[in-house]
């Protein structure tokens, strides 16, 4: 800074007027965070149904557990985490649509957690806006004799208003898990990743939010290699967040992809060592103590023009739970802030 500008902000000081940004022409941050927000319900027991009756009984439990969860109420406690960071970027997986009807009849929306968590947000003085929904998984099951249920997973991209926003892409991996089960119904489970760019000091930033398959490490594997494949062909500095659902000791797996590939890892850089747990509470969400005990969500950037300032647990500690005792999430979320350095 030269004489004459450190003069003139001495002299807009003491009259009263705003002196010039002259940091936020070579460094700004920007603020992302990473939270999957529980479907709601355990549906793994459904994969291993021995037949059609037994499946629709399970299918049954499952919904009841969504009911249990109640969303609504764990939205006002996301919420309130949201709030104490305000990141410009949110990227939320597991954002489930619920529907239920008679069987043979239509169906009504019972739990659509998008809606829930913005008309949440907004109650709690805060104004986001989805621009990248990513429509994965859909199916539906019988959970009576009488009523039917169905399921829609979504990957989707938060930003707070005034974010200004381009380029928003949403696809599907190529890599998909298929399980075929004993009760004679094959599952087709997809997978995918979104980005959009954003302007941060006047230049884009891509961030990519995704949530790779956790039960099948080659299909996760090679969908991590393909979301890290299409971010290479990025003209813009990258950071991708997510449930990656792989650990810091995975070798061959997501984290080593992009770790060993020119990426840095938000936490690990700011802390070094230490716990960072957001992996995984109950799928009650009643535990106590919390059952956190793996790094699993993640923040990566390129760090050749983004650093990490800071990263954050969020939704890990017992008094973030709601009123009646349930975790906000069967995961914790991270919170973390990058820096964009001048060329």
């Amino acid at each position: 800074m030269t004489a004459l500008s450190v003069i003139a902000g001495l002299i807009a000081t003491a009259l009263g007027l705003a002196a010039p940004a002259q940091a936020e022409t070579r460094h700004q941050h920007l603020d992302v965070a990473t939270y999957n927000i529980y479907q709601g319900a355990d549906l793994t027991p459904l994969f291993t149904a021995p037949n059609l009756p037994e499946l629709v009984r399970r299918a049954g439990i499952a919904y009841g557990q969504v009911v249990a969860t109640d969303f609504p109420l764990r939205a006002r406690a996301i919420s309130r985490l949201i709030k104490k960071d305000r990141p410009e970027v949110i990227g939320l997986q597991e954002v489930a649509l619920w529907k239920t009807g008679p069987q043979g009849g239509d169906l009504t929306t019972t739990y659509d957690f998008l809606d829930i968590l913005l008309r949440t947000l907004r109650k709690a003085g805060l104004d986001y806006r989805a621009v990248a929904v990513d429509t994965t998984f859909s199916g539906a099951l019988p959970i009576s004799a009488t009523e039917q249920a169905s399921f829609t997973d979504r990957d989707v991209i938060l930003v707070r208003h005034g974010v200004r926003v381009t380029n928003t892409q949403s696809h599907i991996y190529t890599a998909k898990l298929v399980v075929p089960t004993p009760s004679g119904i094959t599952f087709t489970i997809p997978r995918g990743w979104s980005t959009v760019d954003v302007k941060l000091a006047g230049k884009p930033v891509r961030v990519a939010n995704t949530h790779l398959e956790p039960a099948a490490p080659p299909v996760r594997n090679a969908q991590g290699q393909e979301l890290y494949d299409a971010l290479a062909q990025s003209p813009y500095p990258v950071t991708a967040i997510g449930d990656f659902n792989s650990l810091p000791t995975d070798a061959t797996g997501p984290y080593s992809t992009f770790t060993t590939g020119g990426y840095e890892e938000a936490w690990r850089k700011v802390h070094a060592t230490g716990r960072g747990f957001t992996a995984a509470q109950d799928p009650d969400l009643t535990n106590v103590p919390s059952k956190l005990d793996r790094r699993i969500d993640y923040v990566f950037y390129h760090p050749g023009r983004l650093s990490a300032v800071s990263a954050d647990v969020i939704g890990d500690k017992l008094r973030d739970r709601t009123p009646t005792g349930l975790w906000p999430s069967d995961h914790a979320g991270l919170v973390a802030r990058l820096r964009l350095s001048p060329r």
